[in-house]
């Protein structure tokens, strides 16, 4: 035992002893008793100061420590604290402890542990965390210091602290126990808030020293970060380390194969963006082709080679040249038919899961794509070549005319049903003669995306399992070219038909090598059509061979059958049977199960990129359109606010004409009528009472001219008045009517009414009768409102009609007096009273108009809402579409890298 472990344990003591059965407390006595210039009694005193120490005489032992003057004396401090400590004096120990000043790293490396232990007992659970940390980081190699600091960690779930100790230690020691640490903490989980670049040190020294746990620690932080928003910083950042590792050519990975395989499966199947992979791709691809085992070669070559191509110039020119030489060096490819059948399921349930309809055409287009239970053959040629004809030889009747407008698919079928299929829809033909007449007729409105699907009982496509696509003659139209390019990618096997007068044209040629290059496996036979125009069986032979031998130049595998369609002998009919059978119902020709399979998926991906433009357009012309009718909306409803104004202002101003005209009658008449009263004055009157007499004829006659002309005179013009406001009324019906029409018409549907209410005018017309019918003015004063006049001819009159002599130049005055008032004030009086309810109706004449209008203004308003609401509705749709186009064409982009490798495998094979 070295001396610094006698000093830890508190065993220098027995350095002092012998082997007397004395006890050490005597031995260690008798050297003082006994001095001895070898022997240094500080040392002897810090022995003592063990002894006692250790049969707990604390006291005393640190009475004797306190004596120590040499070079233990740092020992004997550190001691007497020790000594504080196990009596309970904590702050004591700590002080002393904290006052130890030395150089040795043992004694350091104790006091750091000592107080750890102090902390831990009252609890400070922080200053011990702080001290253990200070411990380990001044001298991890002292013994046991990592493991403590470890276990207080753990106990106090301290993981970052636990996983910074086996971080450290592992780079710090290369010792694979703390590496297995590290990966048991990171498997639990304790790592979950770390950085991936925070591993990268300790990935880089486990890689020098065993590559089996390197690959056990990758595996285990790759499943860590998975499930995280750090996980594709975590592919980013060990993909670049791993660059750092200068890994011998051919050493056997065990995991990290298998890991970058599912994890690119995940990558490129799962809801990542382009902008989340591209920057990380790269260096995924070019370590996934260093590490890769022969099993996983297929996979990260073709992955290379289909990201290469999507987005080229991101890979390295040399890892892409390596790809390719690693694709080509593969012995075998696997048949890729079910994981083409998979991501076409991922692909339509994509599309469910986004709401966009497929459709029955496309429908229809990717079954007859995977219809592997039957071949199908389409038959082209030039305008004129006769291929209409070998069409119907084939089918043993007259199906197609002189030549097509576009392709019609023949296939076998119990009940007969004709379909026309194009992207506006489908629709269900009638009959044959329809079919005829749509397939015979030029038609402009063909878009070259047409297809008609013939079912029908057939003995030749029933015997052999066989269905036939006819196409439109090649002319130079690019239509029937179109449709030509489209409807082959629907066939097994192409039979062309040449014309033996001028046969394979370089215009032909040239469409069959296009045709070639995009369905580089699809074979191509032809069939040398007119035979009959040769005149000999030589010639027929000679011209035979010589096109057989220039089309095998361009298609080293085709075969060239002579054949005549206007013959209908059996032998040329078993003849075409046979070379039917041997070359378009071979083996072969339905073993390409996974490139037509492939070719539905390439359909169905371009069809969802049309979608998305199609969804834009639509958008934008469906902001358009309702742009459009906003703004016609708004022209109504400034045009009927303005009839609105017009027509009040009419209808009142004509109001208001009557209304006066017959003001000004009354005017005129009252006063003329109240005058002719004086006729009423004579001799034999009662002049006692004649001005009463007199006013209560003048409010009779007034009652009478009202009731007798001027009601009926007010009742014909109020009767002609609506009328005429209804013939205005009318007429702003009519206008809303036209513009109703004209806006449905453009709204499609018959959605907006503009119906008027023209119950105003029966309330009009209810209100002139109940106004004109009767009438009851009050008993007014016209004669005696006691002026001096009125006075004095009273008072004479009271005089005076005692006086008979004087009674005629009474009745003089009298009249004279009648005829002399001035009865305007009386006419204003009947004419503000009698007009009173006429003023009022005037008043309601606004209001009646916006009700008869109300009913148009609450249709136009609401569709005017509703078509805002559809704009903002559709300009967000829009803004949103263009603000995240990533999020429609990324998945669709990650769907065509599949598609890639799945197509570089397949023409592989």
């Amino acid at each position: 035992m070295t001396v610094k472990q006698q000093f830890i344990n508190k065993e220098f003591y027995k350095t002092f002893l012998n082997d007397s059965d004395k006890q050490p407390i005597a031995q260690l006595a008798n050297l003082f008793r006994t001095p001895d210039e070898e022997i240094d009694l500080s040392s002897v005193r810090f022995a003592q100061g063990e002894v006692y120490f250790e049969n707990k005489d604390f006291e005393t032992a640190v009475f004797k420590w306190e004596k120590v003057e040499n070079q233990y004396k740092d020992w004997a401090q550190k001691n007497i604290a020790d000594s504080y400590y196990e009596v309970g004096a904590f702050d004591t120990a700590e002080k002393l402890y904290r006052d130890v000043k030395t150089e040795s790293r043992t004694l350091t490396s104790e006091i750091f542990l000592q107080l750890f232990s102090l902390y831990i007992d009252i609890s400070n659970y922080e200053e011990a965390d702080r001290i253990i940390k200070q411990a380990v980081k001044y001298n991890p190699d002292y013994p046991n210091v990592t493991k403590i600091a470890r276990k207080f960690y753990e106990k106090n779930h301290d993981w970052n602290s636990a996983v910074d100790l086996a971080s450290n230690e592992s780079i710090r020691t290369e010792d694979i126990k703390w590496f297995v640490v590290l990966r048991e903490y990171i498997e639990n989980g304790a790592t979950k808030e770390m950085s991936p670049s925070y591993f990268m040190g300790a990935l880089l020294s486990l890689a020098k020293v065993d590559l089996e746990h390197f690959e056990l620690m990758v595996e285990a932080l790759w499943n860590s970060y998975r499930e995280r928003s750090e996980y594709v910083n975590w592919l980013q950042t060990f993909n670049e380390m791993l660059f750092q590792i200068n890994v011998e050519t051919g050493i056997k990975w065990k995991r990290l194969p298998f890991i970058y395989s599912n994890t690119y499966r995940e990558l490129i199947e799962s809801n990542y963006l382009v902008a989340q992979l591209e920057e990380m791709m790269p260096s995924f691809l070019t370590n996934w082709l260093r590490i890769t085992d022969f099993d996983g070669a297929v996979l990260a070559t073709t992955a290379t080679l289909a990201w290469d191509r999507l987005f080229p110039g991101r890979l390295d020119y040399q890892i892409v040249v390596d790809a390719e030489m690693a694709f080509e060096q593969l012995q075998q490819t696997p048949d890729c038919f079910e994981n083409g059948k998979e991501l076409f399921e991922n692909i339509l349930q994509w599309a469910l899961i986004n709401e966009i309809e497929v459709g029955n055409r496309f429908v229809w287009w990717t079954n007859q794509l995977t219809n592997f239970d039957q071949t199908t053959m389409l038959v082209a040629g030039t305008i004129g070549n006769g291929k209409s004809s070998f069409v119907n030889s084939l089918l043993g009747e007259k199906m197609m005319g002189s030549s097509t407008t576009m392709p019609v698919l023949f296939e076998q079928s119990v009940d007969t049903n004709i379909t026309v299929y194009s992207k506006e829809g489908d629709t269900a033909l009638a009959e044959y003669a329809d079919f005829y007449d749509l397939t015979t007729v030029e038609n402009e409105l063909l878009k070259g995306d047409e297809l008609v699907h013939y079912e029908l009982s057939n003995p030749f496509l029933q015997k052999h399992k066989i269905s036939i696509i006819d196409t439109p003659g090649i002319d130079g139209n690019d239509l029937n070219t179109k449709a030509l390019l489209q409807s082959v990618k629907l066939a097994d096997r192409l039979v062309y038909v040449l014309n033996a007068t001028a046969p394979y044209t370089e215009t032909e040629r040239s469409l069959l090598i296009t045709i070639q290059k995009q369905l580089p496996t699809l074979p191509i036979h032809f069939i040398l059509n007119k035979m009959d125009s040769i005149y000999s069986n030589d010639e027929v032979d000679r011209v035979h061979a010589e096109i057989e031998e220039k089309i095998k130049l361009d298609f080293p595998t085709a075969k060239v059958l002579p054949y005549s369609s206007i013959y209908s002998n059996q032998d040329q009919f078993s003849e075409l049977e046979s070379f039917i059978e041997a070359n378009v119902l071979s083996t072969t020709a339905n073993s390409k199960q996974s490139e037509k399979l492939l070719l539905a998926v390439r359909k169905l991906i371009n069809f969802l990129l049309e979608k998305r433009v199609e969804k834009e357009n639509e958008l934008h012309a469906n902001v358009q359109w309702n742009e459009v009718l906003d703004e016609k909306l708004n022209g109504l409803l400034h045009s009927l606010k303005d009839k609105e104004m017009e027509h009040a202002q009419t209808i009142s101003s004509t109001y208001r004409e009557l209304k006066d005209e017959i003001k000004y009658d009354l005017k005129l008449s009252i006063p003329a009528m109240l005058k002719e009263c004086k006729e009423l004055i004579k001799e034999d009157s009662d002049f006692n009472s004649i001005l009463e007499t007199l006013n209560e004829e003048m409010n009779n006659r007034i009652q009478e001219y009202v009731r007798q002309s001027t009601l009926p005179k007010l009742n014909t013009a109020l009767q002609n008045w609506i009328r005429e406001s209804g013939s205005l009324l009318e007429g702003t019906q009519s206008y809303l009517a036209d513009m109703c029409d004209s806006l449905n018409s453009y709204i499609g549907s018959e959605q907006l009414s503009l119906e008027c209410d023209f119950k105003v005018l029966d309330d009009w017309r209810r209100d002139a009768d109940r106004m004109t019918s009767m009438i009851q003015l009050d008993e007014m004063n016209i004669l005696l409102n006691s002026s001096p006049s009125q006075f004095l001819l009273k008072s004479s009159g009271l005089i005076l009609g005692l006086l008979p002599q004087n009674k005629s130049k009474l009745v003089a005055q009298y009249q004279k007096y009648v005829d002399n008032v001035n009865y305007d004030e009386v006419s204003s009086l009947v004419s503000t009273r009698f007009f009173l309810q006429f003023e009022m109706f005037e008043k309601t004449l606004p209001r009646d108009l916006s009700m008869f209008l109300q009913l148009p203004y609450e249709h136009l308003y609401e569709l005017v809402d509703q078509t805002r609401e559809s704009i903002s509705n559709y300009v967000a749709t829009l803004d949103e579409m263009k603000a995240n186009p990533s999020g429609y064409f990324d998945p669709i982009t990650f769907y065509t890298v599949r598609l890639r490798q799945l197509e570089f495998l397949t023409l592989r094979k």
